[in-house]
């Protein structure tokens, strides 16, 4: 799902394994590896955690659920790209680059969304009414 970004905001991700069924929690083998990189790291910044956190508050999982990796996205301290959808990607290969097959035998496929890093973006409105006066 698309990500609009403000200049000081930042947002966890979350990368889930899933089984056949769909079912969320599936593990990493031994020697397997998920990177997350953005396309312009001038403009929109990923930092994994060092150990891969549950899910908080993420999208098509409950909370709790166990990830392959998580970290941060951010906007860059001076963005290269503003208002410029950049491609984040994540993969899953073998220590030795190799693709992941699943039960098939084929490639899981790289997932691809954007972040866009839009300045100015609208937080909240202020106060409708002011102190009321006399009639």
């Amino acid at each position: 799902m698309p990500l609009k970004l403000g200049l000081t905001q930042t947002d966890d991700y979350f990368i889930i394994g899933l089984d056949d069924a769909g079912k969320p929690g599936m593990a990493l083998l031994p020697g397997q590896v998920v990177t997350v990189t953005s396309a312009d790291p001038a403009t929109v910044v990923i930092t994994a955690d060092a150990t891969a956190r549950a899910t908080v508050g993420a999208a098509g999982a409950t909370d709790g659920t166990a990830t392959l990796a998580s970290g941060k996205v951010a906007a860059a301290s001076a963005p290269a790209q503003p208002g410029v959808p950049i491609n984040v990607t994540a993969s899953i290969k073998n220590a030795d680059g190799s693709p992941v097959l699943d039960d098939t035998g084929a490639a899981i496929a790289d997932q691809v969304d954007t972040v866009t890093i839009q300045p100015n973006l609208l937080k909240a409105i202020g106060e409708l009414f002011g102190t009321a006066t006399a009639a």
